[in-house]
């Protein structure tokens, strides 16, 4: 039988060779092989931006503790940190993630432990409004608390704010996190606290966390806050803005990263520079134009780890989720707050719309929403 199965393929070998041999040289199988590639379809051109937005989502996801919060400083779930994780979260989702559950789960965590955390002071009070309103729900109904009545009242014991009137919390950056919140909740901004914000820009444009004007206190931090906040309030046509991102770019390295204040040498790290994109991003500017920002969208993404997190600084390797919190809505290119886009006539969504913070925000009581870019 052996001998019979020998036989039987030398002859199907025999009639194949034949087969082959008997070919026009035009339409041999080496010509048809080499023609295969030419009737292929290219394989995209990977995009790094794309890539290392997903990479970062992917760090993220794995992060999520099974109360559904996010591991702060103390190594259990932290309301703060969640918050943060919500909004990132939701800027992914805007960007195609399918993020809704993780969401969910992470809201229903902040609804149980935002009470306590909401009440100690406007700037967590306006945390937690545009982590609830970025999740759809309605900050003046979140878990039976009101978080702008929080976010807006006067500091105990302290009939005028330690700025000065019209300032929200005890420093600048509390006071742009209350203003973006006022804006995610369509809520008005008072006129005196857009000129609180006059009265403390410094000379070279920038702001600092407690409202110092001296040369080189301001920070990256607070002035590119202050700068989401002025466009999301209604105010991006203001010069404090153009003036804001000047001052910024003092702040900017050779190799398009931000550090938190300009100093010989700036020493940059991953939360200045997510920041500072998010406010170039208000204020109509592209963060990768190599002319105008030293291509600050790769200087950002130069921070990321192997694993997808972030470092917080070069001289600080290891991976950090708060950089990688900060990084996520910059990547997407969303600054604050992160919202729903919506049609400006019907106020209703627009699904895959993207969002622009361009005009003042709603009247008081309507749905959060953002006009959809043409």
């Amino acid at each position: 039988m052996s001998i019979e199965r020998d036989h039987r393929r030398a002859a199907i070998v025999a009639l194949l060779l034949t087969a082959l041999l008997s070919l026009p040289l035009s339409g041999s199988v080496l010509a048809a092989g080499q023609a295969t590639p030419a009737t292929t379809a290219p394989s995209p051109t990977p995009d790094p931006a794309a890539e290392a937005l997903d990479r970062a989502i992917a760090y993220l996801i794995e992060q999520q503790a099974d109360d559904g919060g996010f591991v702060g400083f103390e190594g259990v779930s932290d309301p703060g940190t969640t918050t943060d994780a919500i909004l990132a979260l939701k800027a992914a989702g805007i960007r195609g993630v399918a993020t809704e559950s993780l969401i969910s789960s992470a809201i229903g965590y902040l609804e149980d432990a935002a009470g306590e955390y909401a009440s100690s002071g406007p700037g967590q009070a306006a945390k937690v409004t545009l982590a609830a309103v970025a999740a759809g729900k309605d900050p003046t109904q979140f878990a039976g608390i009101d978080l702008i009545a929080l976010a807006t009242a006067p500091l105990a014991g302290t009939p005028v704010a330690p700025l000065g009137p019209g300032v929200y919390g005890d420093d600048l950056y509390d006071h742009a996190l209350v203003l973006l919140a006022l804006a995610a909740a369509g809520e008005p901004a008072p006129a005196e606290a857009i000129d609180a914000l006059r009265a403390t820009q410094a000379e070279d444009g920038s702001w600092s966390f407690t409202g110092a004007t001296d040369p080189g206190a301001g920070d990256s931090n607070t002035t590119a806050l202050v700068i989401q906040a002025l466009v999301a309030t209604g105010n991006g046509d203001d010069p404090m803005i153009a003036a804001g991102l000047e001052g910024l770019r003092a702040m900017e390295t050779v190799n398009g990263q931000f550090a938190f204040q300009a100093s010989d040498p700036m020493l940059a790290d991953a939360n200045s520079t997510a920041l500072a994109i998010q406010a170039i991003v208000a204020a109509g500017q592209d963060p990768s134009s190599a002319d105008q920002w030293a291509n600050a969208a790769r200087g950002l993404t130069a921070f990321q780890n192997v694993s997808g997190a972030f470092r917080y600084q070069d001289n600080d390797p290891a991976d950090n989720l708060l950089a990688t919190l900060q990084a996520i809505p910059a990547m997407a290119g969303l600054p604050l707050p992160i919202v729903v886009a919506c049609d400006a006539a019907s106020r209703t969504p627009v699904a895959n719309g993207t969002p622009v913070i361009a005009l003042p925000a709603p009247a008081s009581g309507e749905t959060p929403c953002v006009e959809v870019a043409a």
